[in-house]
């Protein structure tokens, strides 16, 4: 029997099985023409979309919040930059008055050192954004010689939805390089209610059965079961994003804590032991839910809670005012729809009165102690503002009170903290300030108006029965 010889050369030593065998592979370019060394040894950051024309920059802004140094910290060694940065071909200083600029456009709350050249930033939905200027350690020259000055931001997410996160991202990327457009910013986000083409029948059970899901969540001794169904009520209250149906319902629960319910044919009053009217009189009020408050106590003492159940309790606490905001909006626009048979009482003057039977505590007094606070809390303040504007445009006696408690004051310092930093905050304490300087009499006059307009809506209504 014939061995055969793997290996018919000789001089050639015989192959191992121990090791594997390799292949030689010939690499393949395919780009049309050769790469050079050199380029191939530096790596570059991805180009960025340019505009396609330099008159499309917005004008740098008049004031600035952040007054950065010209000397910017390097990027540190072996530090991977985020994918959300550019490399903006300006100086750090207008940069940083871009950034300042439409963080105030955007509502964001923004704090700034200056020396490092770094923001904190916390939007309304609870983001929070990290902003970084950092010197580019390498520069390129111009068509006339001169090395250009660039610029590195970047920004971090901490906390915060993704989505959302990404949305203020691009808008301040933009900002700092000038392309940034509020107007267009408004249009993109501008949400519209979808009027339903098909009534469904089970919606009043279908709401009932949200509001009652939000309620016991509430209920719960777990923090994020507590934030989920705070979050849930903001939706339920919001006409933009719900029926208005379903927003009235949950309307009158959070303000009367009972309501009749018209759509569903089971179940035709809805008892007060949800517990929804407490839990977000308490959280607005006093900062925590009323399992951990005094409602007997008159004192303004801070809870105890530190780290993650104070910071838990302050979510809580802009949820809670969020709520309250979106259902006196419901009542003004639906005041006659929520007005009870028994009392003649506007539905404003009833809510102010039980609830300060409820919790020991004027109401009125804790917005504006709230709106008082706009300087470290331009969220909560700007909630509270229109809180306050929809009771003064539906309570004369609300107003008076505000004016007995040095209101005007609180809402002209909450006015310049909004003209500095917060735009959202600027427009609802201007709107405070035209019914707070509006005279009773034209109130009066306007009431009369009104009445008589009614009067003659119902002489024509039995004239035509």
């Amino acid at each position: 029997m014939k061995s055969t010889n793997p290996n018919p050369d000789p001089s050639k030593p015989p192959p191992t099985t121990d090791s594997p065998r390799a292949r030689s592979v010939t690499p393949i370019l395919l780009d049309s023409e050769p790469r050079s060394r050199s380029s191939s040894a530096v790596m570059k950051p991805a180009s960025i979309a340019k505009r396609p024309s330099a008159e499309l920059k917005s004008p740098l802004p008049t004031f600035t919040n952040w007054n950065v140094s010209s000397e910017l910290r390097e990027v540190p060694s072996f530090y991977p930059l985020e994918k959300s940065s550019r490399f903006i071909e300006d100086t750090p200083s207008n940069i940083a008055s871009r950034i300042s600029d439409a963080c105030r456009l955007m509502s964001v709350q923004a704090t700034f050192d200056d020396d490092l050249g770094t923001a904190n930033l916390i939007t309304d939905d609870h983001v929070e954004i990290h902003l970084t200027l950092w010197k580019a350690s390498r520069t390129e020259e111009s068509d006339s010689g001169e090395e250009k000055v660039q610029t590195i931001v970047e920004a971090q997410r901490r906390k915060g939805c993704a989505v959302v996160f990404h949305r203020y991202c691009r808008n301040l990327l933009d900002a700092a390089q000038g392309y940034f457009d509020p107007k267009e910013e408004e249009i993109r986000n501008s949400c519209h209610r979808v009027e339903l083409q098909k009534k469904d029948n089970n919606e009043g059970e279908n709401s009932l059965l949200a509001i009652e899901i939000a309620a016991s969540l509430i209920r719960k001794d777990r923090m994020d079961a507590r934030r989920l169904g705070m979050e849930s009520l903001c939706l339920l209250t919001d006409p933009t994003k719900t029926p208005m149906e379903t927003a009235l319902l949950a309307s009158q629960i959070v303000l009367f804590g009972s309501a009749q319910d018209d759509m569903s044919q089971e179940a035709d009053y809805i008892s007060d032991e949800l517990g929804i009217r407490e839990a977000v009189l308490s959280l607005v009020q006093f900062g925590r839910l009323g399992d951990y408050c005094d409602y007997e106590s008159d004192g303004e003492e801070e809870d105890n809670a530190t780290g993650v159940e104070a910071e838990f309790n302050d979510v809580l606490h802009n949820l809670a005012l969020a709520v309250l905001a979106n259902a006196l909006e419901v009542l003004e626009t639906h005041g006659g729809s929520m007005a009870r048979s028994e009392t003649s009482k506007p539905p404003a003057n009833t809510f102010l009165e039980e609830s300060k039977e409820i919790s020991k505590r004027e109401l009125l007094s804790s917005l504006l102690n709230v709106l008082g606070k706009a300087e470290s809390k331009p969220h909560d303040a700007c909630l509270s503002a229109q809180c306050l504007r929809s009771l003064f445009q539906a309570s004369k006696e609300a107003k008076r009170r505000a004016r007995d408690l040095n209101a005007k004051q609180i809402v002209m310092t909450a006015l310049d903290v909004g003209r500095r930093t917060h735009v959202k905050l600027e427009n609802e304490t201007e709107n405070i300030m035209r019914e707070l300087e509006r005279p009773d009499e034209e109130e009066e006059d306007e009431d009369e108006v009104e009445g008589d307009q009614d009067s003659e809506r119902y002489d024509d209504s039995e004239d035509d029965n």
